[in-house]
């Protein structure tokens, strides 16, 4: 049978290598690749590209909007998520008031997952790459849970892989409750990995990065084995316990001993997401 998988920031990285791999390894498959530009090369076929600024919540609106004209007769197996900056530099907003990186790394997520349920299948897999495996509600600032006042480079770090494992278990939550779907809301750790995401660090830092990825990074090719093979694996493991959420590591083991969050922090969390993501929205429509 064939996959219809959608991968953000499938235009480069471990996001291209998941979507090589879903396309080599299922030829009748159709692969959708989006984030800023076009790839120079898409060597399968049966991936096709489509444009989007995954730091713009107005964008990724008009984009959520198009997808689901075009989509919604044939539903999504996956939808991914791989889109990130790697950046030394301090709170950077956008012009919708939200710091670049958390506007890529979570809110962004997001928005992304709530606008395209339409049509994702009632069994697809909704994948997000960024930390899944050292989130906790612990690390939040719950008076500034968008850091405005208390922003550092740490607190972003924590603050997005936190509430990105609050959402996944907010929206696994939720589906249960309005009906019969069996998505699987993951968030994984990739690692290590020898992509180009450090092109954004200071020239100083370069090299010693480069020292740090031919000494433990893997190749985005085996990112992408490990993560597909391992959503494979744990979803259905979890599914047979009842859950559908998971958090998956770096060589595709489920995370052993993640927090399950409170149901009122899960509110806070989703409520505060909304919140923000639909005031930007507004501001720019």
């Amino acid at each position: 049978m064939s996959t219809r998988a959608l991968v953000v920031g499938g235009t480069n990285g471990i996001g291209y290598a998941i979507a090589c791999r879903i396309a080599i390894d299922n030829p009748s498959s159709t692969v959708i690749i989006s984030g800023r530009n076009k790839p120079a090369m898409i060597p399968h076929p049966n991936i096709e590209f489509l444009a989007v600024d995954a730091s713009s919540m107005l964008q990724i609106k008009q984009y959520t909007d198009k997808i689901i004209t075009s989509h919604r007769a044939q539903k999504l197996d996956f939808l991914i998520m791989t889109q990130g900056i790697f950046t030394m530099a301090g709170r950077t907003e956008t012009t919708e008031g939200i710091d670049n990186k958390m506007a890529l790394h979570y809110y962004g997520k997001q928005l992304l997952i709530r606008e395209l349920l339409p049509v994702l299948k009632d069994n697809a897999r909704v994948i997000i790459v960024l930390d899944g495996k050292n989130g906790a509600p612990a690390k939040l600032d719950w008076n500034d849970l968008d850091l405005k006042r208390t922003y550092s480079l740490p607190s972003a770090a924590y603050h997005c892989i936190s509430m990105n494992d609050s959402m996944i278990q907010f929206h696994a939550a939720q589906q249960q409750q309005n009906g019969n779907s069996k998505r699987h809301f993951v968030h994984v750790y990739p690692g290590v990995v020898a992509s180009n995401i450090m092109a954004g660090l200071p020239w100083y830092l370069r090299g010693p990065s480069q020292i740090l990825m031919k000494m433990a990074a893997v190749s985005t090719d085996t990112c992408a084995e490990y993560l597909l093979q391992g959503v494979s694996e744990v979803t259905q493991k979890a599914e047979k316990e009842g859950r559908f959420w998971s958090n998956i590591d770096q060589k595709g083991r489920a995370v052993p001993d993640k927090a399950i969050w409170a149901e009122e922090q899960l509110k806070s969390v989703s409520d505060h997401t909304w919140t923000l993501i639909d005031s930007a929205l507004k501001c720019t429509a």
